[in-house]
């Protein structure tokens, strides 16, 4: 129901609108779909191309980084293999013969050597020794030796038993800057280890070594070893949703012993996801969605020197802000182009819709009855078809209101026309009826019985001006004219009637049996000196009910070739035509030669019982 009563509203409001506001607005609407369609693809298009070439590019740079980067791996590393192949070092470590005294000398050398590395070498935090040929010596300054029961409990200690040298996560120092060390091992003259150095370095350090390039802080970027734990985190937080304390959170990560980073901030990124989704050796990137800062890009680039890597995170918010920029021009200017092209469409509207205005103008005034209104042509073929069909129908509108005037002032003539003929007949009549009783004074009779025959036919004839009689009447009709010509022939005519009773009150054309009586009485000429005519009607059985009269005489026939279309006489043509003229072309006359001779009549009308199925057959609805 409510479905009915919306498309009713639609209907109604679409009947109430004028043409050109619903073709601007069609146009608008189908424009401003396809602008958004197309605007829509090509920014997703654009925006997947663009995405795929950012993250190309970055993960170059990122590679770069890395590479550039971990330069200060070997300088790290060449530290602290001059440190373990200095023969001064090795030989100061070798205090198996030497006195106390000489060990604090040799102690005291020892940390000379320590602290002149690190003065000489660029990015280091501490250089700690591990040893225990100290042991004995009491120490009478600080300095950077320690025992090695100092680092045997942690875990990277053991590892490092079976290798020379190796980067090692460390725990945080006192002044909580130390991050990652590289550890050495140092042999005496014999080939076994005498002591450990410890290279320390700091966050500060190492994220001075990318400093040179701006791109590596653009989001988070986090130092993975070749294990795939996470050993640093650096850069700044997403900033679509993170505040500043969050930030200074995510600068502050620790190094467990494990090399895991504990965050105060949740990360996307973790040594799970590392495994599973970085492939050893190669570089790539990944979008990871379903985070809290909405989707990143993750690139994480080829190992470096040591199997270590960098892993970046960025927001794709960010990474795609200029692009969005971009986007929201090229909206501005697509719905620019929209509101250009409605003005023009509302202009070329305007244009096509003006015929049809002038035409609706010329319609009103035609309804005004300005009959003489005319629409100039258009310019286009189907308004050309509109005025030439208006301007036609404005002239026929023109003719037939002539022809109504014409046919107002027949009707006007022939209804006088009529009155003075009333009066005539009537005269008539009365001169008839005067002789009539003028005749029976003088003892006429065979006259006065002519002059009552006569005003029969003649009242008969006229019927009132009406088209149809009774065949009742029709047929006193015909016996009138029958007893006037046997009064005045010199031959005897004998007349014969057949007729159904029940088609006695049918409805017949008038004046349809007397032409073709007359016809055998003037051109007959019986042989036998007697003229016979019969006159035979009925209804036929058919599903019309039609009534067929035949008129059969016993005259000389019809002549040879006659033909009812070519005949010159009034009479039979008249009746035919009056037939099909009230009745149809289905009924008519039809006559032809009998084979005892004479001629026979057949007439076929349809059965009119009533006045209304008259007026029915009058009017034209039969």
């Amino acid at each position: 129901m409510g479905k009915g009563r919306w498309s009713s509203f639609i209907n109604q409001k679409l009947q109430q609108s004028k043409l050109s506001t619903l073709m601007v607005t069609c146009f608008i609407a189908f424009n401003l779909l396809l602008v958004s369609v197309v605007v829509w693809l090509a920014y997703q298009s654009f925006s997947a191309v663009t995405f795929a070439e950012i993250s190309k590019a970055r993960l170059a740079l990122l590679n770069e980084s890395t590479r550039r980067g971990f330069d200060f791996i070997t300088g790290v590393t060449g530290t602290a293999y001059g440190l373990a192949s200095n023969r001064e070092l090795s030989n100061l470590l070798e205090t198996a013969d030497t006195g106390r005294l000489a060990q604090i000398h040799q102690r005291r050398e020892v940390s000379r050597i320590l602290d002149h590395t690190m003065v000489v070498s660029d990015g280091i935090t501490s250089i700690e020794l591990y040893t225990d040929v100290f042991n004995e010596v009491t120490v009478t300054m600080a300095d950077r030796i320690f025992p090695v029961d100092t680092i045997a409990h942690d875990s990277w200690f053991a590892a490092l038993e079976k290798a020379d040298a190796a980067w090692v996560p460390l725990r945080e120092n006192e002044s909580g800057q130390s991050l990652v060390g590289y550890a050495q091992r140092i042999f005496d003259s014999r080939g076994g280890t005498v002591a450990y150095v410890l290279i320390r370095l700091s966050r500060a350090d190492i994220v001075r070594r990318f400093a040179d390039v701006p791109m590596v802080l653009d989001g988070k970027v986090l130092l993975v070893d070749t294990a795939g734990n996470v050993v640093m985190q650096m850069g700044k937080v997403d900033p679509a949703g993170e505040n500043e304390r969050t930030d200074r959170r995510n600068e502050a990560s620790t190094i467990q012993e494990k090399g895991e980073v504990t965050n105060s901030s949740s990360s996307i990124i973790d040594s799970a996801w590392i495994q599973e989704h970085v492939q050893p050796g190669a570089d790539g990137y990944e979008v990871v969605s379903g985070q809290p800062g909405g989707a990143q890009l993750v690139l994480y680039s080829k190992p470096a020197m040591l199997q270590w890597r960098l892993i970046q995170t960025i927001p794709v918010y960010t990474l795609l802000s200029p692009l969005r920029q971009a986007g929201w021009q090229i909206l501005g200017i697509a719905v620019l182009g929209l509101l250009c092209s409605a003005v023009l469409a509302y202009l070329f509207v305007r244009q096509i819709i003006r015929p049809l205005r002038q035409l609706i103008k010329r319609m009103r005034q035609l309804e005004k009855g300005d009959f003489d209104t005319r629409v100039h042509l258009s310019f286009t073929e189907e308004y050309a078809h509109l005025a030439y069909g208006f301007n036609h129908m404005a002239s026929q509108l023109t003719t037939l209101m002539e022809q109504v005037k014409e046919e107002s002032r027949a009707k006007r003539e022939a209804q006088t026309g009529l009155l003075e003929a009333q009066i005539k007949p009537h005269f008539l009549y009365n001169t008839l009826d005067m002789i009539h009783w003028r005749a029976l004074d003088y003892e006429a009779k065979d006259i006065s019985c002519m002059i009552v025959q006569l005003s029969k036919l003649l009242r008969i004839g006229l019927s009132g001006g009406r088209l149809f009689i009774r065949i009742r009447d029709e047929l006193e009709h015909a016996r009138c004219y029958v007893n006037i010509q046997s009064e005045r022939l010199p031959f005897s005519i004998q007349y014969q009637e057949q007729i159904d009773p029940r088609i006695r009150g049918c409805y017949i054309p008038k004046i349809i049996l007397q032409p073709f009586i007359e016809n055998a009485v003037m051109h007959g000429h019986p042989e036998e000196g007697t003229l016979r005519i019969q006159v035979h009607m009925h209804e036929v059985e058919s599903p019309h009910e039609d009534i067929v009269i035949r008129i059969t005489d016993n005259g000389q026939g019809l002549p040879e070739g006659w033909k009812l279309e070519e005949t010159c006489g009034i009479g039979v043509r008249n009746v035919h035509q009056r037939i099909q003229l009230y009745c149809g072309k289905r009924y008519g006359v039809q006559l032809g030669d009998r084979e005892s001779g004479g001629v026979e009549v057949t007439i076929t009308l349809p059965r009119i019982e009533t006045d209304e199925q008259l007026n029915l057959w009058l009017d034209g609805e039969k």
